[in-house]
């Protein structure tokens, strides 16, 4: 995804799209994965936490 195409898809997030914003959570999935690991292993309550914050933070995001 392009920065031009990055900025609609947030915008639309924004503005409570639904789609734009599981957009964005699945092109950050990988990463929001990677910082729930703890000692070899996913801890779901620490994964589910990160997608809060990136939901909340896109939400606050300035474009």
């Amino acid at each position: 995804m392009d920065n031009n195409k990055l900025k609609v898809v947030i915008l639309n997030a924004k503005n409570k799209d639904e789609k734009a914003m599981q957009k964005i959570l699945d092109k950050y999935s990988n990463m929001i994965k990677s910082y729930s690991f703890v000692n070899g292993e996913i801890k779901e309550e620490l994964r589910q936490d990160l997608t809060e914050i990136t939901i909340k933070t896109i939400k606050k995001f300035r474009i």
